[in-house]
This record gives C-alpha cells, sequence and structure tokens, in this order.
C-alpha cells in the first residue's frame, strides 16, 4: 500500500504516479472467465481478424475502467474514495501492448468537508497511442478533517 495522499498536499497539475499494464492473451483471458465474456474477438485470432477486420485478439474494453480503478485507489490511499470514472474507447488494447496509466489533477474543491480531486485520465500504449481516455474524482482526506 502506498502512502496516504491528502487533499492539502496534492496540487492542479500536477501528475499522479503511473500504473504499468502488459496485455498479453493469459491475462484476457482469466479477465473473460472471471466475467463470463464469450465474445470471440477476445480469444480466437481468426475470427478476430478474418471476419471482425480487427488487428489481433483484443482485450475487453471493461478492463480499462478497472485498470483506473486500481490506479487511483491505489494513489487515494486508504482513506481515499473514488467517487466518479467516465472513459471514451478510442483504440484497441492487444496482446503484446504495453499500457501506461496515468493522470493528471485537474481540479480541488472542498464539498461537504471532504476534498475532492478532479482528474483527466490516459492509458496509452507503447506507441503513444491513446487507448482510454477519462475523467475521474477521488475524495482525499482532508489533513484536520
Amino acid at each position: 500500500m502506498s502512502a496516504q495522499n491528502y487533499f492539502e498536499d496534492v496540487e492542479v497539475g500536477q501528475e499522479i504516479a503511473p500504473l504499468i499494464k502488459d496485455v498479453n492473451t493469459v491475462n484476457i483471458m482469466m479477465y473473460c472467465a472471471a466475467v463470463w465474456l464469450i465474445d470471440r474477438i477476445h480469444f480466437d485470432n481468426p475470427f478476430s481478424v478474418k471476419r471482425r477486420g480487427l488487428p489481433d485478439i483484443v482485450a475487453p474494453g471493461n478492463m480499462a475502467p478497472d485498470y483506473y480503478t486500481q490506479l487511483l485507489t491505489a494513489w487515494a490511499g486508504e482513506k481515499g474514495r473514488l467517487r466518479k470514472l467516465a472513459v471514451q474507447f478510442r483504440n484497441f488494447m492487444v496482446p503484446g501492448s504495453t499500457l501506461t496509466c496515468g493522470g493528471r489533477i485537474t481540479g480541488k474543491t472542498v464539498e461537504d468537508g471532504k476534498g475532492r480531486v478532479d482528474l483527466e485520465l490516459w492509458i496509452k500504449n507503447q506507441d503513444g497511442v491513446l487507448c482510454v481516455p477519462g475523467k475521474g474524482s477521488v475524495e482525499l482526506p482532508l489533513r484536520n478533517g
């Protein structure tokens, strides 16, 4: 577990520590099994490429919000909370990709005695291609709250 972040210690424009994820057929299949996802584009290469015109099998889109959840809850620490998450799917996450999940603080407010931090988010592949942009809001504890 990382150190606890407090509202007073973060600044607009600050980037949070990235989360690196490798995409491979094993983690795609494990994810599909865990969520009972049986669409052939996630495990059948000939079907994905020849019948659907995809570049390869593709990681389920739902993996991206899960990566963001891991990124933001680790950053928020035990006393923080993920409050809102929105994503857009722009490019495929395919086996062999190394993804960088990151974020930058875009706003800070105190609401009802709680520190709210808004962030712009990104998941980029090893070529810098933006796969899944997003936005999130995290509640961070106040030092004297």
